[in-house]
């Protein structure tokens, strides 16, 4: 029979990727040259394979001892279990002895000792009944070095190949019985810092009988286990301090100790025959034969009072015989039992969805409901209410908390690590290709689909979307209709309304997006424009929000909808500021994970955004460049709408203008890749985006490019008439078509310029250096008006201004606003 094993190369200090290689000396030896540093410690028929029968395993018993606190305690462990090996008719120079240098040692005990050369399919289970065992027998079942990690089904286990060097410098090397038992750990130790070879015996070819009896019993226990198990036994035995004296004891015990003693093994049924048999063989007063005939005689009825007549065990484990802690094992086995069978239901439930990670590294699953999917994050409430009730479906009971929260986390580990492949997962609005899918979030979980030829609702829609707490459905689009409609809900003039339009449009494009900026006094009706415009295309429960407290709260927000419309701003702090720009344009965001303190959650974000108040809200010069700004008007009393009336309007309005915004991006898909815009603005996605739907809008030919540059211009004006820094630099160059100087000594002539009470404004710099940023930022607008700022690094860092056409740059586009306000 041809054997396979597996081996690895050193993969920093733990195996690398594995792979088979023939069972045998040469083929291992050419392994390790090959850089083979690990060997699995059995071989196999074929590799072990789901669905298929186990197959043949052949190898030898090894014992792993390990204790990194005190490296001494594992050495003694392990002289116990030589000593016990002598006992049993083993010779200790036929074991492999190897001390790893760092916390440990292995022992082999060659499998032609107790016969088991054939192998068998269940080979690690007879293993770690025979460690067990051993562990119940010199250590009563407490705690020792002893790793039982080390007998696993399946491909097994790596073991560290002799004479391979670890990476603190150490190396596994065999080691002799005497040097064992005579040399304390740090000696040992420091012979591992050195590869090392040492004489071996050759193999006995007879076999030791009592090892081979316990592999047989214990192979026995294996296929044919019985109603409990060893474990138990063990836990018995840490109780029951008479049977912890007559094993420590065994040798001289009195015969009505002997007796008792076997009165209570008989409760254990094969697990006490055999501790009572291998007992037998250090007692002086019977065979192991005439043990196994006391045995059988024997009645499991021996009480507490009668052992103390004979041993006062000191023992206040509050029963009246020792059997009556077995059956305590007994039932805490069938609690056991039930608990597992439990787990098993959950982990069949957590199976029956279809576990997966989204692009962005959350856990998702897929859910079957009345012939559709519908898609959840695995930690959101909601999918939790449905494990719930399909828990108390199938078992008429409710799920408990904390079985909820490790069934949450089971399937939030098999979504990202079982090899599901990831999956994109969108909200509202998901761009495939050429095609568009929206969200209608209604129970049927149905979408638009949008591609270049047309659009139409689609039942079973082939991507995924998220639904998160507040969404709302979108009433389904009617053909026929038209963005038109908008006009008649909004209080905007004919060049407001094609903003509007457009901002809509490009709310529905792959991005980047323009924020839209609606200002106006009271009265102008901006939050309700805000709600509107929030949803025709993203509704939810909570339309407008108020400002964010943190940068936390609004990723958040941006990452649960599509359109972020903050209400009713005074003014926007710098942060606020720059996290609208990356939100805008696309920009990544790290936060702490909740209860922890390494794990980050990453955030990629790029949606809508709507803004609206009284005060002028985009004057830092990057916002205000990626801004659409609206300035609604007063509504007349006489024209003003009641909420019902609105409500009316607005419902028999959103699905004629969601159709016109599908044929609009419809048209977008149709013409994009035709489109050309000469000298495109800082929106330049977003304006070919427009320029390429113009076809199926209601606008005039090149209206909508007309009306946004000139919105762009306003807005650039509006942003640099804000700013101190910018209108003193323009009065500066007004009549220079060159200046030259250090950032102080330009700061100094502006400090000159702007005047003490300008100069004292907590927003006007102090220092050069929080001047050269200031000037950084306004660089590229004070560019538009003819003003040319260059700043050269180095020991200088001079900067130098040129102003070719200051004159008629100012007078044209400035005016009175920008460039006399210092005058």
């Amino acid at each position: 029979m041809k054997l396979i094993r597996y081996c690895a190369p050193l993969n920093g200090d733990r195996p690398g990727p594995w792979r088979t290689i023939e069972d045998s000396q040469d083929a291992i030896e050419q392994a390790r040259r090959d850089g083979a540093a690990f060997l699995s410690t059995m071989a196999f028929e074929y590799e072990p394979q789901e669905g298929k029968d186990e197959p043949r395993r052949c190898g030898c018993l090894v014992f792993d001892f390990d204790n990194k606190d005190n490296p001494e305690i594992a050495r003694q462990d392990c002289i116990l279990l030589v000593h016990y090996l002598i006992r049993k008719g083993v010779d200790p120079h036929l074991l492999g002895i190897f001390v790893s240098g760092r916390k440990g040692f292995h022992i082999i005990v060659p499998s032609y000792l107790f016969g088991a050369t054939e192998g068998d399919p269940l080979l690690p289970l007879i293993y770690l009944r025979m460690a067990q065992y051993i562990s119940v027998r010199l250590w009563l079942g407490g705690s020792t070095s002893l790793d039982f990690s080390m007998y696993s089904m399946g491909k097994g286990k790596l073991l560290r190949l002799e004479n391979v060097r670890r990476g603190i410098g150490t190396y596994k090397v065999p080691i002799t019985w005497e040097e064992l038992s005579g040399m304390p750990y740090s000696e040992l130790a420091g012979l591992a810092t050195a590869p090392r070879q040492i004489g071996q015996r050759p193999p006995s070819l007879k076999i030791v009988e009592p090892l081979a009896a316990l592999f047989a019993f214990h192979r026995k226990m294996v296929h044919c286990p019985p109603g409990s198990g060893l474990v138990d036994v063990a836990k018995f035995i840490t109780r029951c301090k008479f049977i912890q004296h007559c094993i420590r004891n065994a040798a001289s015990l009195s015969e009505p100790e002997w007796h008792a003693m076997l009165s209570v093994l008989k409760g254990l049924e094969q697990e006490g025959r055999w501790l009572a048999h291998d007992l037998s063989c250090e007692y002086p007063g019977y065979s192991p034969a005439q043990t196994d005939e006391k045995f059988d005689r024997a009645v499991p009825n021996m009480s507490c009072e009668k052992i103390k007549q004979l041993f006062d065990c000191d023992c206040e484990c509050g029963v009246q015989t020792p059997s009556m802690l077995w059956a305590a094992a007994n039932a805490r086995e069938s609690a056991k039992a039930a608990k597992s069978s439990e787990a098993e239901r959950l982990i069949k439930l957590a199976d029956s969805f279809d576990l997966y990670p989204s692009e962005d590294g959350l856990a998702y699953a897929d859910v079957m409901v009345d012939g559709h999917r519908e898609t959840f994050r695995v930690e959101s409430r909601d999918f939790r209410e449905i494990l719930r009730f399909l828990h108390y479906k199938q078992t008429g009971k409710a799920l408990k908390v904390l079985a909820a929260n490790d069934l949450i986390g089971y399937m939030e580990a098999k979504a990202l690590h079982g090899g599901a492949k990831a999956k994109a997962v969108y909200t509202r609005v998901a761009h495939c290709g050429d095609v568009v899918f929206i969200d209608l979030c209604d129970e049927k979980w149905r979408a638009v689909e949008i591609t270049a030829e047309g659009w139409k609702v689609v039942d079973e829609p082939p991507v995924r979307f998220r639904r998160v707490m507040g969404m709302r459905p979108l009433a389904a689009p009617v053909a026929g209709g038209s963005a038109h409609e908008l006009g008649k809900l909004l209080n905007v003039d004919e060049g407001g309304a094609i903003l509007l339009e457009a901002w809509l449009l490009g709310a529905l494009s792959p991005g980047p997006y323009p924020v839209l900026v609606l200002e106006g006094e009271q009265g102008t009706a901006k939050s309700t424009t805000t709600e509107i415009l929030r949803q025709l295309i993203d509704p939810s429960i909570a339309p407008t929000r108020s400002a964010p407290r943190s940068e936390q709260d609004l990723v958040i927000a941006a990452h649960n909808s599509h359109v972020i419309a903050l209400d009713n701003l005074s003014g926007l702090s710098p942060w606020i500021s720059d996290a609208l720009c990356r939100i805008a344009t696309g920009g990544s965001f790290s936060m702490r994970k909740l209860y922890t303190n390494e794990d980050e959650v990453l955030f990629t974000v790029m949606k809508p955004i709507i803004l609206n108040g009284i005060d002028q809200l985009a004057e830092r010069h990057d916002l205000a460049d990626r801004c659409l700004r609206v300035t609604l008007p007063v509504i007349p009393p006489s024209q003003r709408l009641t909420e019902t009336q609105l409500k009316a309007a607005f419902d028999e309005a959103v699905p004629k203008i969601l159709a016109g915004l599908c044929d609009g991006v419809s048209c977008a898909l149709r013409n994009r890749t035709r489109v050309e815009v000469e000298n495109p603005p800082r929106m330049a996605d977003f304006t070919k985006w427009c320029v390429a739907a113009e076809d199926a809008m209601s606008w005039e030919p090149g209206a909508f490019l007309q009306a946004y540059r000139a919105n762009q211009s306003e807005s650039v004006e509006k942003a640099l008439t804000a700013d101190h820094i910018a209108n003193a630099i323009i009065t500066l160059m007004r009549n220079r078509s060159a200046w030259e100087g250090t950032p102080s000594e330009l700061l100094q002539v502006l400090e000159e310029i702007v005047g003490e009470r300008v100069a004292r404004l907590n927003v006007w710099p102090k220092t050069a250096a929080s001047f050269g940023k200031n000037l950084t930022r306004v660089q590229a607008f004070l560019r538009k008006f003819g003003i040319d700022v260059n700043r050269q690094s180095g020991g200088s860092r001079t900067i130098t201004m040129t102003n070719e056409q200051a004159e008629s740059a100012v007078n044209a586009h400035v005016g009175m606003s920008v460039g006399k306000l210092f005058e």
